[in-house]
């Protein structure tokens, strides 16, 4: 049976956290949605990963998005049951047809009949199908998608730069990272920054050997920097690195301007989703929502504005 508990968000020196209120403009909203073609992407759990049979995938509402880049949060909620059955009559019980948004698959498409409430962790869940090869591992979409842009992916970095940002983390870091081996290194522009994203998500490492006794004790990593004059300077790491297993989930890119870098968590009894953008200069984590937050009470501290200091 599943058990459902809360945690609290984590932040570090150099990035904001920020949860807007909800817009006060008649500005259209669009449902974002996370889906996935690998079972280690979303749900609790963690997970070596897997891939669903052919044309298959798991979808997991994130957010309402504006054209502007103001992300709110589902109303359905542990204190708002009533908001809960009305998601659930006028929006989960009807077919939907989402768009790739995410740069890597941009423009496929995911049918999905209905999504399934899950009244017992306040967790939604839908299975959804789509042609072709174009979701090949994970992505972002929308239901409608003509304020996305299609934009740069989150690049793999190549063997020997790969190599050298590990070491330069290590030496940023220090103790901090228990080893540099199985890290993945990504380059992601936002806004026309250049940033370094260095993850060791738990399949990252976990789906290399034949049973659970042979899985090294590996920390799950999640770090975003950027690189001058050959060292690594630290904008976010994640400081739950036994349980909490983040990922990159896509990249989008509004027409307005705005980029936003997606992440999906996992730990043993929940998941969410974090959007990591730009804001006044800064990196910053604009949204943070999901099973994690459909848990949460009204009131709940976490919820509120934290600004750490550069």
């Amino acid at each position: 049976m599943r058990s459902c508990a809360l945690a609290l968000l984590s932040c570090m020196p150099g990035l904001l956290m920020y949860q807007s209120p909800a817009p006060e403009s008649a500005e259209s909203q669009v449902m974002i949605v996370g889906v996935s073609h690998d079972d280690s992407v979303m749900g609790e759990g963690l997970s070596r990963g897997r891939s669903l049979p052919p044309g298959k995938a798991n979808v997991e509402p994130i957010a309402w998005l504006t054209p502007s880049g103001h992300w709110e949060q589902l109303r359905c909620t542990i204190a708002h049951p009533n908001e809960c059955k009305r998601f659930d009559r006028e929006y989960l019980g009807k077919a939907h047809e989402y768009a790739v948004v995410s740069a890597d698959g941009y423009g496929a498409t995911v049918q999905v009949p209905r999504m399934e409430l899950d009244h017992e962790c306040f967790g939604i869940y839908g299975k959804g199908t789509f042609t072709g090869d174009a979701l090949r591992y994970a992505a972002v979409a929308a239901e409608k998608s003509d304020f996305f842009a299609p934009g740069e992916a989150a690049r793999r970095m190549p063997q020997a730069e790969a190599a050298q940002v590990r070491q330069e983390l290590k030496q940023t870091v220090g103790e901090k990272l228990d080893s540099t081996k199985d890290l993945r290194v990504y380059s992601v522009r936002l806004e026309g920054r250049e940033l370094i994203v260095v993850q060791r998500a738990f399949q990252d490492f976990a789906n290399k050997y034949k049973t659970d006794a042979e899985i090294p004790d590996l920390e799950k990593v999640f770090a975003i920097g950027e690189r001058e004059n050959g060292r690594f300077h630290l904008l976010h790491w994640k400081e739950n690195t036994s349980d909490e297993s983040e990922q990159i989930l896509g990249l989008i890119h509004l027409r307005a301007g705005k980029d936003f870098l997606v992440t999906s968590t996992s730990d043993p009894e929940s998941d969410w989703f974090t959007a990591y953008g730009i804001r006044d200069g800064k990196l910053t984590v604009v949204f943070k929502g999901g099973r994690r937050q459909l848990l949460r009470t009204q009131g709940d501290s976490s919820d509120r504005v934290v600004m750490m200091a550069p």
